[in-house]
């Protein structure tokens, strides 16, 4: 019985050893954060109504080579529309969020701006929608406020 207990005892240590030294290379990775772009976002509507959000975007890689795009701001959805930014390299006018949608014909003109700065670039973008349906299409969430 006491060779049986000593041999659990063994397998026992073996495992609690695995564990802490599984612990010890999981803090061992890092992660490295990047600032992507930080932009002022404006949106006036068919009836003049002017609204705005403001939306900070960052990039961080964990060790094992993992990017995770994030957000912050002003806007109902920043971390969506970190995402749809970066897809693009933040170039506003290469978005083009939902391809498949078929928007309402209706005319409600929608007037959006992006003012700020992605990576190194500046940022100073501007463009008129038919409508709210077709600015879903093309910027999905970004001008989601």
């Amino acid at each position: 019985m006491r060779r049986n207990a000593i041999a659990v005892t063994g397998l026992l240590a073996a495992g609690a050893a695995s564990i802490i030294f599984a612990a010890g290379s999981a803090q061992a990775l890092t992660t490295d954060t990047t600032q992507l772009g930080s932009v002022h976002l404006t949106k006036t509507d068919a009836s003049g109504v002017t609204t705005s959000a403001d939306l900070s975007c960052s990039a961080t890689v964990d060790g094992s080579g993992v990017t995770t795009v994030t957000g912050t701001g002003t806007a109902t959805n920043p971390n969506a529309a970190c995402t749809e930014l970066n897809a693009v390299n933040g170039d506003f006018s290469k978005l083009l969020v939902h391809p498949t949608w078929l928007p309402l014909a209706q005319p409600a003109p929608v007037s959006v701006t992006a003012q700020g700065t992605w990576g190194a670039t500046a940022v100073n973008w501007s463009n008129t929608f038919n409508n709210p349906s077709t600015l879903g299409k093309y910027t999905g969430d970004v001008f989601g406020f």
